[in-house]
């Protein structure tokens, strides 16, 4: 599963002249008395060099004196190339797996979660975030906002919470709320991670709140899938919405780190004014190191899709001309190309928490030689972004225009009126005060919270370069 675009430059389709062998040689080097590093390291450190001498955003800045002849360890040798202020590359040794990742299909049990520590218990739980559909979690019942005490009867710890989380097969036990906090139950369900379509769009309906019809929308990634499947699902719901008569929609990226463009540009495009789409609007303006910039525009100008991203055609455009979207700080990346791409052409209302802060976009560079003489991938910062009015460099997020603590508890399901960030959309949609949704209490309940490592893989904006 090789990416099939050539790129533009010599790089991505170089082939090196040097000797690949899998077999270390262990003979001491004459000079420092060390083992020699293997051809293969060599290779592999010169597809580094080469790579990010060409791509990198800020080649100007890379180390001199970085030497691929004696580097040992690859990886060290791929981070040392990189600017102080660089937070998002990285590489992988699996490409293939990677691959999988990117088109939204792994092995999982399908469902996100985080943890709280109650009260200063040495003790943790998990609470279910989101359940993708048709899931080993989804056939078992789960959903949005149970709680999960123990994992193979025994109890989370601080010490024990991620190896459990990660496994591949468990029996997890039920909590509940209780008077004196949280208790267990008798409910427990076996879990067996399977390989899954991991459909971003988690959640949709119809809202009715005074005369108002409000889509809503949980989307937890930017994911098109491998024949733009997820982007048929989004088709969809735009025209569920449609036909509802939408006169409002509420954007759920809560939990959406990032994704592909494609899929960004899709969903900008179906609820953007629909003028904006008819006269294709600049949405985002990319910004590349000195030699792309210059590539680009001498060989196909200024006008250039590698320069300017425009709203692409949607027939399923809801004409919209605000939106009101969920943040956290873990809305990164493709979710703040969206936010911001919106910014300059509708009332975009976010309420929640701000966003994570990152303006950049990566490119996915596997082993171009045919056939591969190795399976790395290198996922390196090769362009930043600004909307059409230069927003950019937004290092410490996009604060939200209506603050809404992002941990609070019991938590409710999508859509609920209950859920303090949907009250306070309704009470702007409505009028209405937010009391006047939020009938039972909503507490902290002095819970410290401890979030699942996110996959730095979604928490990117990647992008293949227009070709002409």
């Amino acid at each position: 599963m090789r990416v099939s675009n050539s790129f533009p430059c010599l790089l991505l389709a170089i082939s090196f002249s040097l000797l690949i062998s899998c077999e270390k040689n262990t003979d001491p080097d004459p000079e420092n008395g060390s083992p020699e590093i293997s051809a293969q390291t060599r290779y592999i450190n010169n597809w580094i060099f080469d790579g990010m001498h060409e791509v990198y955003l800020w080649e100007e800045y890379i180390p001199a004196g970085l030497d691929p002849e004696t580097a040992s360890d690859s990886r060290k040798f791929f981070y040392s190339f990189l600017h102080d202020i660089d937070r998002f590359s990285w590489i992988h040794d699996d490409y293939d797996a990677l691959m999988n990742q990117y088109y939204g299909v792994q092995e999982s049990i399908g469902y996100s979660l985080t943890f709280g520590r109650l009260g200063g218990s040495d003790s943790l739980f998990a609470l279910v975030e989101y359940v993708y559909q048709d899931s080993p979690a989804d056939s078992a019942g789960l959903k949005r906002g149970d709680i999960i005490l123990e994992f193979n009867d025994q109890a989370l710890t601080v010490n024990n919470y991620l190896s459990l989380y990660e496994g591949k097969s468990y029996t997890i036990t039920m909590g509940q709320v209780s008077k004196d906090g949280l208790s267990l139950t008798d409910k427990k369900y076996v879990l067996r991670a399977s390989v899954i379509a991991e459909d971003p769009s988690v959640f949709w309906d119809v809202l009715e709140e005074g005369g108002h019809k409000i889509g809503y929308l949980a989307y937890v990634s930017f994911t098109s899938g491998q024949s733009d499947e997820y982007l048929y699902t989004l088709n969809t719901i735009f025209q569920e919405f449609a036909s509802a008569g939408i006169s409002d929609l509420i954007l759920d990226l809560r939990y959406n780190p990032g994704g592909d463009l494609e899929s960004a540009g899709w969903l900008a495009a179906g609820v953007c004014p629909a003028t904006n789409v008819q006269n294709k609007d600049i949405m985002i303006r990319f910004q590349w190191n000195a030699g792309y910039t210059e590539y680009f525009t001498r060989t196909e100008g200024s006008n250039s899709a590698n320069l300017l991203f425009r709203f692409p055609p949607n027939p399923n455009n809801l004409d919209l001309d605000r939106i009101f979207v969920f943040t956290t700080d873990n809305t990164a990346s493709a979710s703040e190309f969206t936010i911001t791409g919106l910014y300059p052409y509708m009332d975009v209302i976010t309420i929640g928490d701000t966003t994570y802060g990152k303006y950049t976009g990566a490119w996915i560079i596997p082993d171009f030689a045919d056939p591969p003489l190795h399976n790395w991938a290198m996922i390196p910062i090769v362009m930043k972004y600004a909307n059409a009015d230069g927003l950019s460099e937004f290092n410490d997020g996009l604060p939200p225009d209506y603050e809404v603590d992002p941990f609070y508890f019991p938590l409710r399901p999508f859509g609920d009126k209950q859920d303090p960030f949907t009250a306070q959309a309704l009470s702007i949609i409505s009028g209405q005060p937010v009391s006047a949704y939020l009938k039972s209490e909503v507490r902290s309940k002095q819970i410290q919270w401890l979030q699942a490592p996110v996959n730095e893989f979604k928490r990117n904006l990647y992008l293949v370069p227009e070709l002409h």
